[in-house]
């Protein structure tokens, strides 16, 4: 397993919004591929803010660099 580079969502964040969303699987079969669909896209979301929050954290003019 790969260190986490602060960026993004963890492996284990991921993991568990996974778990969180899959609790809702629909029990039809034919709905299975929206469904997973939408699972894709909300983990793609979630993924995409924790990847903003951490470039306006590095952004920020007030914080002293890091280097």
């Amino acid at each position: 397993m790969s260190e986490h580079n602060g960026y993004g969502l963890s492996r284990s964040e991921m993991e568990y919004e996974l778990r969180w969303l899959l609790r809702k699987a629909p029990k039809d079969a034919a709905k299975l591929p929206q469904f997973l669909g939408e699972v894709v896209i909300t983990l793609i979301e979630k993924n995409n803010e924790a990847l903003a929050r951490a470039s306006a954290e590095q952004d920020r003019p007030d914080l002293p660099d890091s280097f």
